[in-house]
């Protein structure tokens, strides 16, 4: 299969991303980045790795490094990495790799927020701040969703030119369905939360039918440093719909850590 490469950038064009390699665990393993500064590690969706106009603004002052998750983008699987638990362990040794020893600010989007919460409750001290948009696995109490394949974002168009190819997004697709998902509510996860004491900021879109207001308020109501907002006019890729909406308050937790205060004016 051929692996990804990410020829197309969206939002600031003045970032372009690198691809780059690192071993882990005796497998070769690629990674993105782009940008200088503070880095920031970056756990995609079940999309794959796309640099998105979020990520290209969080370029703008850091060094944004997002690794290929096995068997994404092209990747092969890798038999002894079956299921979040094992996925977050390995992310934790892509982060000892490539960032080093000290904790490292954070960014997962859905499939990608739920491995981060994984990472973040096995491996204490590696996480500092920790921003999650539309985590999956988390719909306590919510109901079921319509039949057919859910609607990702509230302006299709702006995704059109970030997406892989057919073939690509069929691996995506399998790599998702081999490490469980999709999930409604991921019980195993649920119970960790309370042990999470980093300071985390939830992000949902008003117009999220994947991902309904339900997670997010099981998130704010059982992590013990948890902040919840909403952007308005944003499906479930809120970094896709609504990316200058979006980057004001994920730039603005990241300066300010715990003192960190939700003020909806500021960019909803």
């Amino acid at each position: 299969m051929t692996t990804q490469t990410l020829t197309k950038t969206s939002g600031d064009a003045a970032i372009t991303p690198q691809t780059k390699t690192v071993t882990i665990d005796g497998n070769e393993t690629q990674y993105i980045v782009g940008g200088e500064g503070e880095p920031l590690l970056v756990v995609h969706t079940s999309g794959g790795p796309l640099w998105t106009p979020l990520l290209a603004m969080l370029a703008q002052g850091r060094k944004v490094i997002m690794p290929v998750l096995p068997g994404f983008g092209g990747s092969p699987l890798i038999e002894t990495i079956g299921d979040l638990p094992a996925l977050a362990d390995w992310l934790a040794a892509f982060k000892q790799a490539v960032i080093g020893e000290d904790a490292v600010d954070l960014f997962g989007g859905s499939f990608g927020a739920q491995v981060s919460l994984y990472l973040a409750a096995r491996t204490p001290g590696v996480v500092r701040d920790m921003v999650l948009e539309a985590p999956s696995g988390l719909a306590v109490g919510a109901a079921p969703p319509p039949p057919g394949k859910p609607v990702l974002f509230a302006y299709p168009d702006k995704a059109a030119d970030l997406m892989p190819s057919a073939e690509i997004a069929a691996g995506n697709r399998a790599a998702f369905q081999a490490y469980g998902g999709p999930v409604a509510v991921d019980e195993t996860l649920l119970g960790l939360l309370p042990a999470i004491e980093v300071p985390v900021l939830v992000i949902q879109g008003t117009l999220d039918a994947v991902t309904p207001p339900e997670a997010g308020r099981v998130l704010a109501g059982t992590l013990p440093n948890c902040k919840l907002t909403y952007v308005y006019d944003a499906g479930h890729g809120v970094q896709v719909d609504q990316p200058e909406r979006m980057i004001k308050v994920v730039r603005h937790f990241l300066d300010k850590g715990p003192a960190f205060i939700v003020a909806d004016r500021a960019y909803a």
